[in-house]
């Protein structure tokens, strides 16, 4: 059943990634959306935005195909509204607007119907008791409507695919768009269809979902996406029937492995990852797909430009700041002494701790989204995955001071104060090797395919530190870490801490200005633009690709050290994938490829939810921040795909 459901939802994203070559991230919350709606559809009445709204309480055979329907409508309009303005645009760009359409849609059933879950209704067919196979297997009616539902439309979907005027329309768009137009397709139209025909498999397979376990909830939707993406790849992404049986593949290797191996259960979500990662190693193409999909276009950033016409006093604005932010670099020296006057005295000019810690977590997103804008900014490498350097950082850390130093041994923070500093660069190398160890199978790979192996690499971190208790105590997390000292002089306060932090700062942006202005930081823009370009012109690929792996692994273990000494508290929850999702929100926000963007991003968007909770509506529902935040990103990358510090980028890619 569980094969079945990822199965259909597989569907979904190799429908549309055939088609127009898109990973839609946002499919997992169309399947979250097309429960909601339908529990919705079957209840007398629903909480929505906090009040009691009467509902028709239809049967589940009417609720269900209104919600598909409803599901497959949204999935029009992201195509029409986000999607096509962007049809034209590098690689980079629809897929980071397919990020922020997933935020903004969960964070909106978050303040639509609640945080909490939302129980599937009683229906007729829930209530038969179970069939009895050979004496001893009991298997629930609706597991074989599951199934059946499954296998139906994908027989549907096969035959429609191959024998409808549609259908074969889809086929040529797929195999050369270009071609598909010059001989009178719709090509508009077929691309509509298939975000629609997938929006509906995603919502079917929501509805499926949420009855099969009784519940719906806002977050849903978020590992049964990914697991169905997994699906895809590992049938052959762009196969139907590879999709098929990728889904299936995928939950009888996940349900035997957690019933068979050793702690098997705990690590469920990370058996699926890990043949993920095995497949891309050594066939990145899946069972059915073509190898040809693993290709990814010259430019691997968001273009040159908007991709719409603005107004001139848009245009005008846009220059006016590109001009001043360009201005902003390690070479302008009175400038930037300037800015780290001001950013030194408002340490003693701002008296208040609560605004202090603010700027701290300025610093710390800032310094994460300027290790990672390394990886993708610099070199166009998609790192999805990037939370884990940050991770072992502040594990690293956490664990000799607290567990080893502190409880085995019986040492005081305060006699090895000098630990921290050592740290600072111990978790930078080990993070480094990490990054190199996760770098290397990831050589062979481009464009979607680098993304979603680094996406898994980064998750099988997170199941690794929720589970391995004796080590990392697991969800409950490490407390008591120690602040910096120096000396016998605590520098724990939040004046000192960012002073810390402030330092770190002016250091690796200064590293990094220097990198990106030589021959290595050239490389990695020749790889960024064009990477077979670059191979013809001498350019050691692999090797330039593993450094700048290594060098933002570097930056992100460093900045984990720092950060769990400044929270004196670290868990699984601050390294999730959301998480590594809005450190690349903060760099596309600022500007990619820049050194002051990730900053401005990491500014911009740590302000802004303390200044929102100021207003009256979202102080009832905070979950619209995180919506408002997804709009934003997708409306920049439309009508501002460079970020705010764009005019900053132009300087690095031409010799002095």
């Amino acid at each position: 059943m569980l094969g079945a459901i990822y199965a259909l939802t597989a569907v979904a994203y190799t429908l549309v990634y055939g088609v127009v070559q898109l990973v839609n991230f946002a499919f997992g919350e169309l399947f979250m959306l097309g429960a909601f709606i339908c529990i919705s559809l079957m209840l007398p009445s629903v909480l929505l935005f906090g009040v009691r709204v009467t509902m028709p309480a239809l049967p589940l055979i009417m609720a269900a195909p209104l919600a598909i329907l409803f599901v497959g409508l949204i999935g029009v309009l992201m195509e029409r509204f986000a999607y096509r303005p962007l049809r034209n645009a590098p690689r980079l760009a629809p897929l980071i607007v397919a990020i922020g359409l997933s935020v903004l849609l969960q964070s909106l059933a978050q303040s639509i119907w609640g945080a909490e879950e939302l129980s599937f209704p009683e229906f007729e067919l829930s209530k038969l008791p179970p069939l009895v196979l050979f004496g001893s297997i009991h298997v629930n009616v609706m597991e074989i409507v599951v199934l059946a539902v499954a296998i139906v439309s994908m027989v549907v979907l096969t035959i429609f695919v191959k024998s409808t005027r549609l259908g074969r329309a889809m086929r040529a768009t797929a195999e050369d768009p270009i071609a598909a137009r010059l001989v009178g397709i719709s090509i508009d139209r077929v691309i509509a269809a298939a975000f629609l025909i997938g929006s509906l498999f995603a919502a079917l397979a929501g509805i499926l979902y949420a009855q099969a376990y009784g519940f719906a909830n806002p977050t849903m939707g978020f590992l049964p996406g990914f697991k169905a993406l997994i699906a895809a790849v590992l049938g052959g992404i762009g196969s139907i029937p590879g999709a098929a049986i990728g889904g299936m593949l995928l939950a009888l290797i996940e349900t035997f492995g957690a019933g068979y191996l050793p702690n098997g259960s705990a690590y469920r979500d990370a058996f699926g990852f890990g043949i993920l990662i095995l497949l891309l190693m050594f066939r990145p193409q899946g069972l059915l797909g073509r190898r040809e999909l693993n290709e990814a276009p010259a430019g691997s950033l968001v273009g040159t430009g908007s991709s719409r016409q603005q107004p001139q006093w848009y245009e005008d604005a846009v220059r006016l700041v590109g001009s001043w932010l360009l201005r902003f670099n390690p070479g302008k020296t009175v400038l930037t002494l300037g800015v780290l006057s001001v950013a030194v005295a408002a340490a003693f000019l701002i008296t208040s701790d609560y605004w202090l810690r603010i700027l701290i977590f300025v610093l710390t997103y800032g310094l994460l989204a300027s290790g990672l804008n390394i990886v993708v900014g610099f070199t166009g490498l998609l790192d999805l995955g990037f939370v884990a350097f940050w991770a072992v950082g502040s594990y690293l850390t956490s664990i000799l001071f607290v567990l080893v130093l502190k409880q085995k041994l019986g040492i005081a923070p305060a006699d090895i104060w000098w630990l921290f500093y050592v740290n600072l660069l111990l978790g930078g190398c080990l993070a480094a090797l990490l990054g190199i160890a996760l770098g290397y199978p990831t050589l062979k790979l481009r464009g979607d395919y680098l993304a979603i192996m680094t996406l898994g690499f980064g998750e099988i971190i997170r199941i690794t530190a929720t589970n391995w208790i004796d080590l990392t105590r697991g969800p409950m997390g490490i407390r008591g870490i120690p602040s910096p000292s120096l000396f016998n002089f605590s520098l724990g306060q939040p004046r000192y801490l960012y002073l810390v932090g402030l330092a770190l700062a002016v250091l690796i942006f200064a590293c990094i200005g220097r990198l990106v202005r030589s021959y290595v930081g050239r490389a990695w823009v020749s790889i960024r633009e064009n990477e077979s370009a670059a191979e013809a012109m001498g350019v050691d690929t692999p090797r330039y690709k593993l450094f700048a792996y290594a060098s933002g692994g570097f930056v992100g273990g460093v900045v984990g050290v720092f950060y769990a000494h400044s929270q004196q508290y670290v868990s699984p929850l601050s390294f999730t994938l959301f998480e590594n999702i809005l450190i690349l929100m903060l760099i596309v926000m600022g500007g990619l490829g820049t050194l002051i963007g990730p900053f401005i991003g990491a500014a911009f968007w740590i302000i802004f939810l303390q200044v929102a909770q100021d207003i009256p509506f979202i102080q009832s529902h905070p979950e619209l921040r995180y919506a408002l935040l997804g709009l934003a990103l997708v409306c920049l990358m439309i009508y501002l795909p460079q970020g705010v510090a764009a005019k900053a980028r132009i300087k690095l890619t031409v010799p002095r």
